[in-house]
């Protein structure tokens, strides 16, 4: 795949062209290449500094919704909270108190933090998605991921329904980002992810793995890898957890009595 443009600059909220040299066996040549935008946010909750974010300079109001509710600020069921964007800056007003906000644990891996309470929800959906419409749901991660296929450097994360239905899409600069907005986004609707699914590219950590299980969603799916700790959350948390999802291949390290599979026909 090649990232170069024909045209002199190209510029948009989610990359620019810069120039480059391009060496091709042996062969030099100057040339623009688009490259995808990273820009520093931070978010406030009650006035209080919680998180900088490295984050593709668009719907930062999603952002904040969906890190809200995937590091467990908020409820699945709670209702939308104020939010305001200025700048590089989030302000969010949430019905808690510092010592609240003091009771969340924050743990620091994959260069990411994790803000959660010291009890782990346990999904409780009775929500079922057939291995077809897994594998199929992540094959459009690459064919709708648009920015991807123009710089190379996004990651895409996506809310499907039992059905199959692409209920919400998102690209950002960072996986992790990804997913808050794409919740974020859901959330803002008020659509029920206790039947949905959390479709994402890129490994499947278990700072992940928890933002699905704050969510209340009962699946989480990924072309990628996953972790030890990752299956261990799923597993405790009753959440679905499905990896290396290659075409008609697929692995499901927990909650596999809730993926019905689906048996290619001989013909």
């Amino acid at each position: 795949m090649t990232f170069e443009k024909d045209e002199e600059y190209n510029t948009s909220p989610f990359y620019t062209s810069v120039k480059c040299l391009k060496v091709s066996d042996g062969c030099e040549k100057h040339t623009s290449v688009d490259v995808i935008i990273e820009q520093r946010v931070e978010l406030f909750v009650n006035d209080v500094h919680i998180s900088t974010f490295f984050a593709s300079p668009y719907e930062l109001e999603e952002l904040a919704a969906g890190f809200l509710l995937c590091e467990g600020f908020l409820e699945p069921d709670a209702k939308m909270v104020s939010i305001r964007v200025e700048g590089s800056s989030i302000f969010c007003d949430l019905d808690i108190s510092s010592c609240e906000l003091e009771e969340l644990i924050h743990i620091e891996r994959c260069g990411t933090t994790s803000y959660r309470k010291d009890l782990i929800r346990r999904i409780c959906s009775d929500a079922y998605f057939s291995t077809n419409i897994i594998t199929q749901v992540v094959g459009k991660l690459k064919e709708l991921g648009k920015i991807w296929h123009i710089t190379g450097g996004a990651h895409t994360s996506m809310i499907c329904n039992e059905k199959g239905d692409i209920l919400f899409f998102c690209e950002d600069v960072g996986r992790a980002c990804s997913v808050d907005k794409v919740v974020g986004k859901a959330f803002i609707s008020g659509t029920d992810l206790s039947r949905c699914a959390l479709v994402t590219t890129g490994r499947l950590a278990s700072t992940m793995v928890s933002k699905a299980v704050n969510a209340g969603i009962p699946l989480i799916a990924s072309k990628g890898a996953t972790v030890k700790e990752a299956v261990e959350l799923a597993n405790v948390a009753g959440i679905s957890l499905v990896a290396f999802v290659r075409g008609r291949d697929l692995y499901i390290y927990s909650g596999e009595e809730r993926i019905l599979i689906e048996r290619q026909r001989n013909v």
